[in-house]
């Protein structure tokens, strides 16, 4: 299992740039209400989890793969964000769906995550959105967490207190389950809530849902 070489893990919950309670964004994602087979696997090491406190699993229906923001609510126009989406689906158009694998489990410093295979279509897709957003609005942003480029991931939960690694790969490695194939045909656009005390998760409406492979 690559754990990615972290002795020390950190709370996910910081304060991120422009964000306050209620503040909504516009963000593509790759969302899972029909992946089972992931929701298991997920639980899978969640459960594996449970004996520790300092972390909030993900709910299966929440279960997502942040691909790229596009800006905050009250700084996107509804025309731009009609402009976006079908700029974007022009790009997209000219992909093809995608199979991805997920299996073991990595942690990274603000919660564990399982990164699929192969990434090489994902780094496509996110080049594409990426472009329909600058055709639009000159540019595309760049999220703290794509400062060092892309990298796609579905996260399982989130630290929420600093602390040592160990406990999190000991209790992950103790898990022997299979990989799961999940078919991935379109990209949602989606108007995210980040939610803090008491749920500590990410919420969202969809807003619209762009196939790939559609020209």
């Amino acid at each position: 299992m690559s754990m990615h070489d972290t002795d020390e893990v950190r709370s996910h919950w910081w304060p991120r740039e422009g964000w306050r309670p209620g503040r909504l964004v516009y963000t593509w994602h790759l969302t899972f209400e029909h992946a089972p087979q992931l929701h298991q696997l997920a639980e899978r090491y969640q459960a594996a989890l449970a004996t520790i406190e300092e972390h909030n699993p993900i709910p299966a229906r929440w279960l997502h793969l942040t691909v790229q923001a596009v800006g905050f609510v009250d700084e996107v126009s509804e025309e731009q964000l009609d402009q976006i989406t079908e700029a974007v689906r022009v790009r997209l158009g000219g992909l093809t769906p995608v199979e991805l694998t997920f299996h073991r489990p990595a942690l990274l410093g603000e919660g564990v995550v399982l990164a699929p295979t192969p990434t090489g279509p994902l780094h496509q897709m996110w080049g594409e959105i990426r472009s329909g957003i600058a055709e639009v609005l000159g540019n595309a942003p760049t999220a703290a967490e794509q400062a060092k480029g892309f990298h796609p991931h579905v996260s399982l939960t989130y630290i929420n207190t600093p602390g040592p690694a160990r406990p999190y790969i000991d209790a992950l490695s103790a898990v022997e389950a299979a990989p799961v194939i999940v078919d991935v045909e379109q990209v949602a656009l989606i108007v995210q809530n980040r939610v803090l005390d008491p749920e500590w998760l990410y919420r969202w409406t969809t807003r619209t849902t762009v196939p790939l492979g559609a020209r």
